[in-house]
């Protein structure tokens, strides 16, 4: 789980960036149409550190004596 909540987090700030550069022209199915999002990017942003408390806090394996 923790690989899957990087991997997300990775996006996620990917997606924040080209959001707030507005360099997401490319990407009109989610949402994103190229012009400046704020609100886009904030909500991207939020997932993200998301994504890394997840990370932080999923269950590593377990030990056993």
């Amino acid at each position: 789980m923790k690989t899957l909540a990087l991997v997300l987090a990775i996006v996620f700030f990917i997606l924040a960036i080209l959001c707030f550069t507005g360099m997401a022209s490319f990407m009109p199915a989610i949402g994103i149409d190229g012009t400046h999002h704020t609100k886009h990017g904030i909500a991207y942003f939020i997932l993200a550190i998301l994504c890394v408390v997840w990370m932080r806090m999923a269950g590593g394996s377990t030990v056993r004596r």
